[in-house]
């Protein structure tokens, strides 16, 4: 029987990396979104490669975007969608709290927080025609509360934050339905956005990450093990914020 994985900003970083990895499987089809398909050249080629992808557009910042996600699902996943990993998500710049622009707030949140949300309300429908029932939202340690990492990153860390409560609020609300829902740190990844961050850390947060042995990995070593993770999940795993090598996080 084939499983149905859908992607978000599937098109680099993480979510390229997850979504190659997955291909490589049988018996799998990958729905994978990107903002614009036409300008996502490796995916396409991965696509045409593979044989098990299918490519739809998604703005997970634009509620236009998200309305039309419906018509696209429509008859790619008429059978239903197995697990949903929310992976699309932006982290624009170190800034303390006092100097972030009020732009950088409303983006994060838009795209970080209320994208993912609204997303899931459209897919709801397609995970309950299945009895797997996973969501994975891509989060961050920078969003956990418990085991808060001092260093600024103002409105990513604090939508990361709102994600994870996100993610533990449908956790309870779904847990009845069967469904396994949970928040994944995928490690410190040097995607091709984040290098200009982990260029610009101070020799104070350097430090930081030295002492709480946090070492950037490349993206292809974090969806490995995420999936290994995912493949993983139990019931007893709804409603944890798991790291990508399977430690158990405090939100």
């Amino acid at each position: 029987m084939t499983k149905t994985y859908l992607i978000t900003g599937a098109n680099r970083g993480i979510g390229y990396a997850l979504t190659e990895e997955l291909s490589k499987r049988s018996h799998t089809q990958i729905i994978a979104t990107t903002r614009d398909a036409q300008n996502s050249n490796e995916l396409v080629q991965l696509k045409e490669k593979t044989g098990n992808i299918d490519i739809i557009e998604l703005d997970v910042s634009s509620e236009e975007s998200i309305d039309g996600l419906d018509d696209q699902l429509k008859e790619i996943a008429i059978d239903g969608i197995d697990v949903f990993i929310s992976n699309a998500g932006i982290s624009q710049g170190k800034y303390s709290v006092k100097d972030a622009p009020r732009d950088i707030w409303l983006k994060h949140y838009k795209t970080n927080v209320l994208g993912p949300i609204f997303v899931f309300q459209i897919l709801y429908p397609y995970l309950t025609k299945k009895e797997t029932r996973q969501i994975v939202f891509v989060s961050s340690l920078a969003g956990s509360m418990g085991q808060y990492i001092p260093f600024s990153s103002s409105a990513y860390g604090q939508s990361k934050a709102a994600l994870n409560y996100t993610a533990k609020e449908i956790s309870s609300e779904l847990e009845s339905e069967g469904f396994t829902v949970v928040s994944m740190h995928p490690g410190s990844v040097v995607t091709e956005a984040a290098k200009p961050i982990f260029a610009k850390l101070d020799a104070k947060t350097l430090a930081v990450f030295e002492q709480l042995k946090i070492t950037p990995i490349d993206p292809e070593e974090s969806a490995t093990k995420q999936l290994e993770v995912i493949d993983n999940l139990t019931k007893e795993s709804n409603g944890k914020f798991i790291k990508y090598d399977g430690t158990e996080l405090l939100y």
